[in-house]
């Protein structure tokens, strides 16, 4: 899925950057939601270091 969403993100990039020369608006639009899902990417990614972590430290075994 991550992988998916940083294609998007590299696709909604190449686009905004084509549409910034035809229509400025659109190209911003289309920056601002690539940059977005990169956000939402990252905080995915903090969400399973944090998950992993808590798992590596889990000593209710003992």
């Amino acid at each position: 899925m991550r992988a998916g969403l940083i294609l998007l993100s590299l696709l909604l990039q190449m686009t905004g950057l084509i549409r910034l020369f035809i229509d400025v608006k659109t190209g911003i639009i289309l920056y601002v939601s690539s940059y977005v899902i990169i956000g939402i990417v990252l905080f995915m990614l903090v969400k399973d270091c944090l998950k992993e972590e808590e798992e590596r430290n889990d000593y209710r075994d003992y």
